[in-house]
C-alpha cells in the first residue's frame, strides 16, 4: 500500500529540542552524529511502506558553511506544537502534519537527543542520516540508517542566544540596505533601525510604500525588509507564532520555494518568473529603489523567483521599471493628472477605493461609490472628489 506521506517523514527531525521537548517554538534541528541541520527545501515526496522505501529529497541536510548559512535561511526554521505526552504536530513553509495526515508524530527520549519516527499499518520508520560519510557538507535524508545517525538534537530559536534569525540583505540603495522577505512565520525586527514595508498601491508610475506598523509581522506576510545594516547579525528577528490577517491593501505576493533538482518530481519546488506580469525588489537604472525584472541567471532559457521572497504582480502593460515611491509622492502623482469631481459616476465593475490616507476601503460597485459620504477619495488610480 503506498501512502503519500513524505512530509511527515521529513518534517519530524525538523521542531524537536533536546533540552526543551515540551515547548512549543521555533527550532533549528542538528544531526547528532554528522552535524548537519535540517533544510526544508519542498513540500512533495513519497514513501511506498510495503516496499519500506522513501523518497526523501525535499529534505535537505547541509553543514554550517558559508554556502548554506542556517542565520538567514527560513528553510532551517520550523514550529513544534506539543499535543498530548510524547505527540507533536510540526509546520513550516507553509504546511502542517496534522493538518495533511490527521495524524500526530512520535518523539522518543534518549540521551541528550530524540529519535523520532511514524508508524503506519505495523511499519515503523526512524528518521536518520543516510550519508555516513562524515566529512561531506551535505547529508541525505533517510530511513534505513541506525545507531547514532537516528539521533536529532533541536535547539529553540532565540535573539538572546547563539541560535537567532537574521535578514541578510541583497540590496543596497543609497547607503541602506534591503531583502524581499516570505515566510512561514510571524516577527518582530529586534533593531529600531529597521522597518518592514509593503506595497499598497501599484501604478504605471510608481508602487506605493506602506510601512507595517503592529507589534508582529504576520506569518505569511509578503514584505520588504529595510535593515538596520548589511550584517545579517544586526538584522535579528524575534520569531512569533502570528497569523494576523494581512493587510487587505497589501498587493506583494510570496514564493517559499525555488528547488531546481525538484521541479520535476514537485508543482510548488520552483515558480517561473513572468516578464509580463512580475516585477522583483532591486535597484533601478537611475539608482532608484523600485521593482524591476528579474536578474536571477535563466535556466535553459527560464527565469524563476528566488525562494521565500516577495514579488509584485502587474498589469501586462506596466513598464519593465517601477519606481517604489510614497505615499505623498502618489499625491502629487495623482494631482498632475486630469482629476474628476464626480456626484454620481459611472462605473463598471468592482473597483478599488481608498480614502485619501491611503488606506483600503474595499471593492466597491458603482452603486456603493455613490453612497460614499462627501470627501477626497482614490477610485481606480484617480483621485476623485465625491459631492
Amino acid at each position: 500500500m503506498k501512502s503519500l506521506i513524505i512530509i511527515v517523514l521529513s518534517f519530524i527531525t525538523v521542531f524537536i529540542n533536546a533540552q526543551n521537548a515540551a515547548e512549543s517554538g521555533y527550532y533549528r534541528v542538528q544531526n547528532m552524529k554528522t552535524e548537519r541541520y535540517v533544510y526544508v527545501r519542498d513540500n512533495t515526496g513519497s514513501i511506498n511502506w510495503t516496499a519500506l522505501d522513501a523518497e526523501m529529497g525535499a529534505i535537505e541536510l547541509w553543514k554550517e558553511s558559508q554556502g548554506h548559512s542556517r542565520f538567514s535561511d527560513p528553510a532551517s526554521v520550523v514550529y513544534v506544537e506539543k499535543h498530548n505526552n510524547n505527540q507533536y504536530d510540526l509546520q513550516g513553509q507553509g504546511m502542517g502534519i496534522y493538518k495533511m495526515f490527521n495524524e500526530y508524530l512520535t518523539l522518543t527520549v534518549g540521551n541528550g537527543y530524540y529519535q523520532l519516527t511514524v508508524t503506519k499499518e505495523g511499519v515503523r520508520k526512524s528518521l536518520c542520516d543516510a550519508n555516513t560519510t562524515l566529512d561531506m557538507d551535505r547529508g541525505k535524508m533517510g530511513t534505513d540508517g541506525s545507531g547514532t545517525y537516528r539521533n536529532w538534537i533541536g535547539t529553540k530559536l532565540d535573539v538572546t542566544t547563539d541560535e537567532w534569525f537574521g535578514i541578510t540583505p541583497s540590496i543596497e540603495v543609497d547607503g541602506k540596505f534591503y531583502q524581499p522577505f516570505y515566510a512561514d512565520f510571524g516577527f518582530t525586527p529586534v533593531s529600531e533601525d529597521m522597518k518592514v514595508w509593503y506595497i499598497s498601491v501599484v501604478d504605471k508610475e510608481g508602487a506605493v510604500l506602506k510601512e507595517f506598523t503592529g507589534d508582529v509581522i504576520p506569518a505569511n506576510m509578503p514584505v520588504f525588509i529595510e535593515c538596520a545594516s548589511a550584517v545579517t547579525a544586526q538584522n535579528k528577528l524575534d520569531l512569533k507564532y502570528n497569523y494576523a490577517a494581512i493587510p487587505a491593501d497589501n498587493k506583494l505576493k510570496g514564493v517559499y520555494f525555488n528547488n531546481r533538482i525538484r521541479n520535476l518530481i514537485s508543482p510548488d519546488a520552483r515558480t517561473e518568473f513572468d516578464s509580463s506580469t512580475m516585477r522583483v525588489l532591486g535597484k533601478m537604472e537611475d539608482g532608484r529603489l523600485g521593482y524591476v525584472l528579474s536578474k536571477e541567471t535563466p535556466e535553459d532559457g527560464i527565469q524563476y523567483l528566488a525562494a521565500n521572497q516577495s514579488y509584485l504582480i502587474v498589469d501586462s502593460d506596466c513598464p519593465s521599471e517601477i519606481p517604489v515611491i510614497t505615499q505623498e509622492r502618489y499625491m502629487e502623482i495623482l494631482d498632475e493628472r486630469a482629476n474628476s469631481s464626480v456626484h454620481s459616476a459611472t462605473y463598471s465593475g468592482l473597483k478599488e477605493v481608498y480614502f485619501i490616507s491611503g488606506r483600503f476601503i474595499g471593492m466597491l460597485t458603482a452603486d456603493e461609490i455613490d453612497k460614499l459620504a462627501p470627501g477626497i477619495y482614490i477610485i481606480d488610480r484617480k483621485k476623485v472628489t465625491v459631492e
